[in-house]
């Protein structure tokens, strides 16, 4: 690297081109260290599947040994068949820029002398971008950054175009870990639920056919309203309270059906009493109540949001005490009316609602009968014990999230499909479940990359091979080695191990 200094103090100008020259070599500089380092690892997974260094002689001793690499034309599986055939080129789009020739192995079979199938453990046949774009895809979409925002910055680090259609297919490959979140047992069940829904735009094709500046014919897209049905739990850990969104349904409507399909996932999936769930919070939206009554019956208690029955004697109050002259009534009505809410029991709670409402029967009648209404089913939570009151007096930790997840509906503005609505609705979810556990985002969305590729089976290249004690050496820093049990293998770099 050769950089002119001048004696003096650098001008602006300078300056400024130094920094930029200073930026070309270390970006230069790490794309040989990315071709050096997935050169190695390629090269390193060709021996572990050969079972022989290169320039060892082949041994076809009558044994088979299959692999999960096969050959092309007569499917052979047997490692003892193929031998090294040189290379072939191919680039590499990543985070540090686009890394060109790159050398990748090639295997041939002698049964038939065709090319051998090889999927590597880090590189994806016909995909030029690496899993880093992936990453950041889920990183960036997670923060609420659009889909052409992240498009635009990929563009700009790689060289060329990075299209809108490709950035969605890297996201939503998570469709399968957000299909299994749904149904996957609950390791430790909510003692508390909270269910609420939030409505959203999903577009979808009508029958209307239009022609688009290139004269193609695209079916008018139109929007359609749904509803996120949430369920928001609650538990004590090791004496630490501990939240999760442990479900979520997009439906057509709040009518029971649709809520009853959420409730009764919930319960295979382990939540109901016999197993610690003691509490529902709701509010009185829709069918929720009937479908509460109908999975659950009576053996958990139903608790009514407080906080959305005091918001209705609220509006019930602005009516009825209307203007500045009664300003002072209506404040002192709900400062009375909260006070009912931190009675000691249930029984002086009600005490305090008929104080309550003989004070203001006359003044504020309609007032008076919303909060009467149902009110045994919002003071339900005196029943339980050790439970936190935040839990089961309201919904409005449940808000919280819901006000979370319309960020990124807001900046979405709609979504073309449910599977792109659930996606985004997952990457949420494991955001704010970071976030609660104190985790960072970039370090879980990273991580999900991996989940996905363990979930869905690519890269997983490695099968059991024969005891070997001998270590097949990369460099000083990286090297693929067998564990202690031959079951796997395990690539070493720079302190760091990966079992595949």
């Amino acid at each position: 690297m050769s950089i002119q200094f001048s004696q003096g103090k650098l001008q602006e100008e300078e300056h400024q081109t130094i920094l930029q020259q200073v930026q070309s070599h270390m970006q230069k500089a790490a794309q040989e260290a990315v071709r050096g380092v997935v050169s190695e690892v390629v090269e390193a997974e060709v021996t572990a599947k050969l079972g022989r260094e290169k320039g060892q002689p082949r041994q076809a001793n009558g044994q088979a040994r299959e692999i999960n690499w096969k050959c092309g034309n007569c499917g052979c599986m047997d490692a003892s068949q193929f031998i090294r055939d040189g290379h072939y080129r191919r680039e590499l789009q990543t985070g540090w820029g686009t890394v060109e020739n790159l050398p990748v192995p090639m295997l041939e079979c002698q049964q038939c002398k065709h090319d051998v199938i090889c999927e590597y453990a880090i590189l994806e046949k016909y995909k030029r971008l690496w899993m880093d774009l992936t990453q950041d895809a889920l990183w960036s979409s997670g923060c609420g950054q659009s889909l052409r925002d992240i498009c635009d910055r990929w563009s700009a680090t790689v060289g060329h175009s990075v299209g809108l259609r490709t950035m969605n297919e890297r996201i939503n490959q998570l469709s399968a870990l957000a299909e299994q979140f749904h149904h996957q047992p609950f390791e430790q069940v909510p003692q508390v639920i909270q269910l609420d829904g939030i409505w959203v735009t999903i577009t979808t094709e009508g029958e209307v056919v239009l022609h688009d500046k290139h004269h193609r014919a695209r079916h008018q897209r139109q929007g359609k309203k749904r509803v996120i049905l949430v369920a928001l739990g609650f538990w004590t850990e090791n004496g630490q309270e501990k939240r999760e969104i442990v479900d979520w349904q997009i439906a057509e409507s709040e009518k029971h059906e649709e809520w009853e399909v959420l409730l009764r996932r919930l319960v295979v999936r382990g939540a109901k009493a016999s197993n610690g769930l003691q509490a529902i919070v709701r509010d009185v939206c829709g069918g929720l109540g009937r479908a509460v009554e109908l999975v659950y019956a009576q053996s958990v208690i139903d608790q009514r949001c407080i906080f959305h029955k005091l918001k209705n004697v609220r509006d019930k109050c602005r009516t009825e005490l209307t203007g500045d002259d009664h300003q002072e009534e209506r404040r002192q009505l709900m400062h009375e009316a909260k006070a009912i809410y931190q009675a000691e029991s249930a029984e002086q709670a009600k005490e305090r609602l008929a104080l309550w409402s003989t004070r203001w029967g006359e003044a504020a009648p309609e007032s008076v009968a919303t909060l009467q209404r149902d009110f045994d089913a919002t003071i339900a939570y005196y029943q339980l014990e050790g439970i936190a009151l935040q839990w089961v007096r309201s919904t409005s930790l449940l808000e919280r999230v819901n006000r979370q997840l319309r960020r990124k509906f807001r900046q979405a503005l709609s979504f073309g499909s449910l599977q792109g609505a659930e996606v985004a609705l997952y990457l949420q979810v494991q955001r704010l479940h970071a976030q609660w556990n104190d985790r960072s985002w970039w370090d879980a969305s990273h991580a999900l990359y991996l989940e996905h590729v363990c979930h869905v089976g690519i890269g997983r290249a490695f099968r059991p091979f024969p005891p070997s004690k001998r270590s097949m050496r990369l460099s000083p820093h990286c090297a693929f080695r067998t564990c202690p049990s031959d079951s796997f293998w395990t690539l070493s770099m720079q302190g760091r191990s990966l079992v595949l």
